[in-house]
């Protein structure tokens, strides 16, 4: 079937999914734990690559690219100290304070991010997204825009506009990554790097309500 009688029907589905999703949880409308909800969708939207026959294997092992480029590593050493300007300029008394604070609780999320939250956003927003949606979205940069966007917009349920914006940046760059890549290994290794830093470096409270 062509693209165009899929269409009406993946609009839906997408505003359901990136936008509908992330409201209910806003409103406190949904009685599970987020990561939980987070793990199930990318469950679904694993799956829903894996029967369509657009997942390969290599997406998810690295197989299909080659080792970290330097414009990654200068990605890294950019958002690092972009990072530490920022936790110094809004909130100074949360610098390190994760580690040195409470040491057991920040190898707690470091130990966890990976698996419960960066590659399950990771499925959905750049893998899911790029192949279920991305023929769709004219011009070279569409899809990373967007996907972006959707990224960004699923943060509102931390209520505050720290995460939305950091998390439209990260998805941008993301989104270029996996573009470049068609790695979900590789693209979630970036994504766990850069989520790390966050915790570690102070702004873990903006993207955590425990804190």
């Amino acid at each position: 079937m062509k693209l165009k009688q899929h269409g009406g029907y993946l609009l839906l589905e997408a505003i359901a999914l990136f936008v509908g999703i992330p409201l209910l949880f806003y409103w406190n409308l949904v009685p599970i734990p987020k990561l939980a909800a987070l793990v199930i969708i990318a469950l679904v939207c694993g799956y829903s690559l894996w029967r369509s026959r657009t997942l390969d294997i290599r997406m998810l092992t690295g197989e299909n690219t080659i080792k970290l480029s330097k414009s990654l590593l200068l990605r890294l050493a950019l958002v690092s100290i972009a990072l530490v300007v920022l936790v110094w300029i809004i909130q100074p008394r949360q610098f390190l304070a994760l580690p040195s604070e409470q040491p057991v609780f920040w190898g707690v999320v470091m130990g966890l991010y990976p698996i419960l939250s960066a590659l399950p956003q990771e499925i959905i927003y750049r893998g899911f997204f790029f192949k279920r949606y991305g023929d769709y979205l004219p011009g070279k940069y569409g899809a990373i825009i967007v996907s972006a966007l959707a990224f960004s917009f699923l943060h509102i349920v931390y209520d505050n506009w720290w995460a939305v914006g950091l998390s439209l940046v990260a998805g941008l760059l993301l989104g270029l990554s996996y573009r470049k890549t068609q790695s979900l290994f590789w693209v979630t290794v970036e994504h766990v790097l850069y989520g790390w830093l966050v915790f570690t470096l102070g702004l873990g409270n903006f993207f955590y309500e425990g804190f």
